[in-house]
């Protein structure tokens, strides 16, 4: 690769790398082009969505109306309630559900929990669809619930295998029949039928119905009126300094005393690099769920990060595994291996050097601190929400102290080139609680621009980490399978390995 090919390289992840520290929002269920806000299930996919749950395709829709597979419900339900596979689980051994199937985690994780099963001949076929009477058996195992009556559904009688699920779901309002009397169990689920199932029992909706009709997306005014979020009330913006100034130091104070944490991130990403013939174009989107303990150090991450491959057009969609403890060090899952490795020591000690640079909100925080003038403050009767809009000098200068504290190893004049990064667009937000003035969740929209050796190179990136179970977990033990079978990771072999790879693009290209 030449020289002016590896900074293009180079400056394009350093763009990533400083966007992901100031964290951002998910346009959710706006990002796909056939879910309108309209649409029946809009909020529960955009609930879905922003949760990492679920993803669209890569022509960037949804299908809510298309029928869901066996696998696919499968990742849906355990993704949504958290169910993740354990090392003592007995594998199925499912002949058609390879290891290396995108649902196979999800399969394993509820065959061993019993929520639902395969068939007689060892095949759990995850390519077939599923009806109404099966999800409401899946549902109903993964939350636990019993009926306490009857069926009022004719086509659910007392001695119908669906009969305690179904009356369950109805019972708990998680499920609706197609009539009043119908349930529709040997009918199709959809996407969007399923999305809602799912947030009517983890209790996320208000209003949400799942009597739509099976297959047609086309409410009604009245279905359209309940969807509106109108009792919601509506936050108040102030400009009072000293209001500002209080929530910045409660909330400073309360995150000093974090001990652990669990999150979840949702990102998407778009880079474009221009050299003044054509345009080449490098999207991204991912989902990931994180445990932290902040003393000492522990680190638990998992999720995927699908993109396109801006030469073939091919998507490509990557898991996410990791561990760090400052006991054992930190480990990477490598999908296409299907291999655990080790990190170098010196490099693991150099990470957890650097914890303090990491996007936590109390750093976030502290630094922005410096541009409360920049910021507005609005307030509903639980949350405070502060929002910082526009771009400018000023937070030009946060991202520059931050990537100065990364350092990223980038050399002299790159390092200079990148001083010229501007801000196209800009929003930054923290929604703090007001009893307990958590930080539950940062948010950021983000556009730079920047100019390589003449190449335009401009990053959009949109993503939101959600914070929950302050203080719940304890310590993250890094599973003894992987301490003794992981492979020690050569950095020499990975870096020459990256760059055939780096050659091999620009050649393609």
């Amino acid at each position: 690769m030449t020289k002016k090919k590896h900074k293009l390289y180079t400056a394009a992840t350093t763009a990533i790398a400083v966007t992901a520290l100031v964290v951002v929002p998910a346009s959710a269920a706006n990002s796909f082009s056939d879910v309108s806000k309209d649409s029946a299930h809009f909020s529960s996919i955009s609930t879905l969505n922003e949760a990492g749950i679920i993803n669209g395709f890569p022509d960037g829709t949804f299908k809510p109306s298309q029928d869901v597979t066996r696998g696919q419900a499968a990742k849906m339900i355990a993704g949504a309630f958290g169910l993740t596979p354990e090392s003592t689980e007995e594998d199925p051994n499912f002949k058609d559900v390879a290891t290396s199937s995108a649902y196979y985690e999800a399969i394993v994780t509820l065959v061993n929990l019993g929520v639902v099963q395969g068939y007689e001949d060892d095949t759990f076929r995850p390519n077939d669809t599923i009806t109404r009477g099966q999800m409401a058996v899946m549902v109903a195992q993964a939350t636990g619930l019993t009926a306490e009556g009857e069926s009022p559904f004719t086509d659910v009688p007392q001695d119908s295998p669906y009969a305690d699920a179904v009356t369950a779901l109805y019972e708990a309002g998680i499920a609706k029949g197609l009539t009043a009397t119908e349930f529709g169990v040997e009918k199709n689920v959809t996407r969007g039928q399923l999305a809602t199932f799912i947030v009517n029992a983890l209790g996320l909706a208000e209003e949400e119905t799942v009597a739509e009709e099976p297959k047609e997306e086309q409410p009604t005014e009245e279905q359209t009126n309940e969807e509106e979020p109108a009792t919601e009330e509506q936050p108040e913006t102030t400009n009072d300094s000293s209001t500002l100034e209080e929530v910045f130091t409660k909330t400073l104070a309360k995150q000093q005393e974090l001990k652990s944490v669990k999150a979840t991130m949702t990102i998407s990403q778009s880079v474009e690099v221009n050299d003044g013939q054509e345009t080449m174009t490098m999207d991204s989107k991912g989902n990931m769920s994180m445990d932290i303990v902040t003393e000492p150090m522990q680190f638990f991450a998992e999720g995927t990060m699908s993109m396109t491959d801006p030469t073939s057009g091919e998507a490509i969609n990557l898991p996410i595994k990791m561990y760090m403890t400052a006991k054992d060090g930190m480990y990477m899952y490598e999908a296409e291996q299907q291999a655990w490795l080790k990190f170098p020591s010196q490099l693991f000690e150099d990470a957890l050097s650097q914890t303090g640079v990491q996007p936590n909100a109390a750093e976030q925080l502290e630094m922005l601190q410096a541009f409360a003038d920049d910021f507005t403050l609005e307030e509903t009767a639980s949350h405070y929400q502060l929002t910082l809009k526009g771009a400018g000098d000023k937070f030009m200068e946060l991202v520059q102290q931050q990537l100065g504290a990364m350092d990223l190893g980038v050399d002299a004049d790159l390092e200079a080139q990148l001083g010229d990064m501007s801000f196209d667009n800009l929003a930054f937000t923290l929604v703090i609680n007001k009893e307990t003035f958590d930080v539950e969740e940062i948010a950021m929209d983000m556009t730079i621009n920047m100019q390589v050796e003449g190449n335009s190179i401009k990053t959009r990136q949109q993503s939101t980490i959600k914070y929950h179970d302050f203080n719940a977990v304890t310590t993250i033990t890094i599973p003894q399978d992987v301490l003794e079978n992981a492979v020690e990771l050569d950095l020499s072999e990975a870096t020459a390995a990256l760059e055939s790879k780096k050659v091999e693009v620009t050649a393609n290209k």
